[in-house]
């Protein structure tokens, strides 16, 4: 519970009032309830295109203390924070640039020198907060259902090749050699890592694949266009899948489609999919009490639906642990569970930069918030 409730980047337990727990969890709430230090103007949103958010006058911050990350008192000194959507790189460049915008949350990495080079615009980048890139897989539908299929790709997967296509050449900008526990994490690990770190062989996992019993089925690749790092996962992604001999959809489509369509059960003949791609801060990743994507409920799991008895097990025992090393255990055996299953492509960690206007004072280190914040004259 403490973990799900500490969890920082998209929560996966909240608190609510009881009317709202019990609504079916599948019907939009008509209504918006909070105590934070900005309240939400439904009536002003425009879907796809803008939120609007104004200091709420009845919210009182802790007396003491400093501001770092999410913790701290959360001092609001803007009246009104406007949270546009513009999907096209150049226009939020130029958007920036023009003051017309005073924040870019995550700016386009081939844009970055043209930003940097600006004496009027910050670029920052907090290593902490690094994103992990994966495919993840339809195990209820073929072909991806059959593990030996799924277990057939690790040998031709190459991160680094991920990596350069969605962050650039800069060495600093992304690492490869990434398992299923982000990078420098409590629980981090090298253990099995082999899968994907050990040398690639092309021909080696097209005659697995064949002995996995491929035959040609189609794949639907979900893919979203509208976001940079996303787009060149997909693209990389259905090139190396065309190159071992499988029959390739590339679907590439707006992320809310993306979001839509993964949802579905239904065989590709029926608006279904096969995989699909995204990014999950590594703050989502640290232990199988936050991790979505290595747990294996079947049904009840994320998007994707694995079937894995042996890994629900092994994070209830990583839940009952009485200590950190008895939870590295777990996590070791997890890690090496997941090379078998494989749930999930692991395709590298990346760090994305933001980018904000001189003039604003107070940033704080961590996931955007707009509390600390103040407009220098």
């Amino acid at each position: 519970m403490l973990d799900a409730l500490g969890k920082l980047a998209s929560p996966i337990c909240a608190i609510m009032p009881e009317r709202i727990a019990n609504t079916d969890p599948w019907q939009p709430q008509s209504d918006v309830v909070g105590s934070g230090p900005f309240c939400f103007r439904a009536e002003e949103r425009v879907p796809g295109a803008l939120a609007v958010y104004e200091r709420f006058e009845g919210y009182r911050p802790r007396s003491g203390g400093n501001p770092e990350w999410t913790a701290g008192p959360k001092r609001v000194w803007l009246d009104r924070v406007e949270w546009h959507t513009l999907p096209d790189p150049a226009t939020a460049a130029a958007a920036l640039q023009r003051r017309e915008v005073d924040w870019w949350e995550q700016p386009a990495f081939d844009l970055l020198p043209l930003l940097r080079r600006r004496d009027d615009v910050t670029v920052v980048t907090t290593p902490l907060l690094g994103t992990i890139s994966i495919c993840r897989f339809n195990h209820l539908q073929p072909p991806f259902d059959n593990v030996a299929l799924r277990r057939a790709l690790l040998g031709a997967l190459n991160q680094a090749d991920f990596m350069t296509a969605v962050a650039g050449a800069a060495p600093d900008a992304w690492r490869d050699g990434v398992g299923i526990w982000p990078p420098g994490s409590p629980l981090a690990t090298g253990s099995g890592i082999e899968a994907i770190t050990a040398p690639r062989d092309l021909e080696r996992s097209r005659h697995a694949i064949r002995e996995a019993g491929y035959r040609g089925e189609r794949i639907v690749s979900l893919v979203s266009a509208d976001f940079p790092t996303g787009k060149a996962a997909g693209e990389v992604g259905s090139d190396l899948f065309r190159r071992l001999g499988l029959n390739v959809d590339h679907v590439a489509t707006d992320w809310g489609t993306v979001a839509q369509r993964r949802s579905s059960r239904e065989p590709v003949e029926r608006g279904g999919w096969s995989c699909f791609y995204t990014g999950f801060a590594s703050l989502d990743l640290l232990n199988p009490g936050v991790h979505q994507l290595v747990r294996g409920g079947g049904e009840r799991a994320w998007f994707g639906w694995p079937s894995i008895p042996r890994m629900e097990d092994l994070a209830s025992d990583w839940i009952d642990a009485p200590d950190l090393d008895a939870q590295r255990r777990i996590a070791v055996e997890m890690q090496r569970l997941a090379f078998v299953e494989v749930p999930y492509l692991p395709l590298g960690q990346y760090f994305q930069p933001t980018a904000y206007r001189r003039e604003l004072d107070g940033v704080l280190a961590g996931p955007p918030v707009f509390w600390n914040i103040k407009r220098q004259a």
